[in-house]
C-alpha cells in the first residue's frame, strides 16, 4: 500500500529507468559521434558508421585496433599496428549529462 504524500521508488522501476537511461545516454553519443565526424569531413575518407562506432568505443574507455589502410591517421610502418589510443571526451561528456539527466529526472520527486 502507497501512502499519498510519499512516492516511493521500487526497484523495479528503478532497474527500468537506469536501462532506459543508458539506452538514451548511448543514442545521444552515438548522434554526437556522428554528428562530429560529418563535420570533420571524415565520412569523405571512409564510412560514417564504422568510425561513429569506434568513436563511441572509445569515449566509453573501450579499444580500437586499426585494420586496413591507417594512413588517414597519419600511421606508417610499425606505428599502424598499434591500436587507436584516443578519447573523445565531448562524446563521453554528452553520454554522461544525459545519463545524469534521465536518470535524476526519474526520481525528482520520489525523495521522501
Amino acid at each position: 500500500m502507497r501512502v499519498e504524500g510519499n512516492r516511493s521508488l521500487r526497484p523495479a522501476d528503478a532497474l527500468l529507468t537506469a536501462v532506459a537511461a543508458v539506452g538514451w545516454a548511448f543514442v545521444a553519443m552515438t548522434g554526437t559521434a556522428a554528428l562530429a565526424l560529418h563535420l570533420l569531413e571524415a565520412d569523405a575518407v571512409g564510412s560514417l558508421g564504422p568510425m561513429t562506432a569506434a568513436a563511441v568505443v572509445l569515449a566509453v574507455n573501450g579499444r580500437v585496433v586499426p585494420a586496413g589502410d591507417v594512413g588517414v591517421f597519419g600511421l606508417e610502418g610499425g606505428r599502424a599496428a598499434a591500436s587507436v589510443d584516443i578519447t573523445p571526451l565531448g562524446v563521453a561528456l554528452v553520454g554522461a549529462l544525459v545519463l545524469a539527466a534521465v536518470f535524476l529526472r526519474s526520481l525528482r520527486g520520489r525523495a521522501g
